[in-house]
């Protein structure tokens, strides 16, 4: 019995050491952890990688914003030019014909944009008289009657226009008073009329 007894014995470590371990899957323990892991690293990168994305979506779209702005500016700046430049022509003709230098770009701007709805010979009117009164200088004050701004408004006068909640010395809030007189009065409210 003990040589069976044995057989049994040696057969059964065989069968333990040997040929069990290679029939049993192997262990998957530390294979799940490393799967965990990565999985865990997967969904941060994931969830980073939509981050990233989103962040650089929102920073196109302010690059969109900011491009059409710009766009928006520069086309506004050129309309500005140009029309800056349409009045500068139209005062250098009005002071080629009435023998005087024309008015910066800015001043003939807004003398043109308050006499203009007015007809070309009011326009060409305004710019004699705004270079007999004030030399086109906006802020020019005369000392001994107190009358100011391009087209030389007396206080009196001033307060009796539609503008005279601005400063007389706005060249565009003068010359709009200035129309708005000329239209009402004619133009025999100026003496110096160039």
């Amino acid at each position: 019995m003990l040589p069976l007894f044995r057989a049994v014995l040696v057969w059964t470590l065989i069968l333990v050491s040997v040929i069990l371990p290679r029939l049993a899957p192997p262990a998957v323990h530390p294979i799940q952890v490393a799967v965990t892991q990565l999985s865990a690293f997967d969904r941060n990168s994931v969830v980073q990688q939509n981050r990233d994305q989103r962040v650089q979506a929102a920073q196109m779209a302010q690059v969109a914003r900011w491009s059409t702005e710009l766009k928006q500016g520069l086309a506004q700046y050129e309309a500005k030019q140009q029309a800056l430049a349409a009045a500068q022509a139209q005062a250098a003709e009005i002071a080629r014909r009435s023998n005087h230098p024309p008015p910066p770009a800015e001043i003939a701007q807004d003398i043109t944009d308050a006499f203009g709805p007015l007809g070309p010979a009011a326009v060409q009117w305004a710019m004699n008289v705004a270079w007999c009164e004030s030399r086109y200088h906006p802020n020019s004050v005369n000392t001994d009657s107190g009358a100011s701004g391009l087209f030389q408004f007396l206080p009196s006068t001033w307060s009796g226009t539609p503008y005279a909640a601005y400063s007389p010395f706005d060249p565009k809030y003068n010359s709009l008073a200035a129309a708005w007189l000329y239209s009402h009065y004619g133009p025999g409210r100026w003496v110096c009329q160039g």
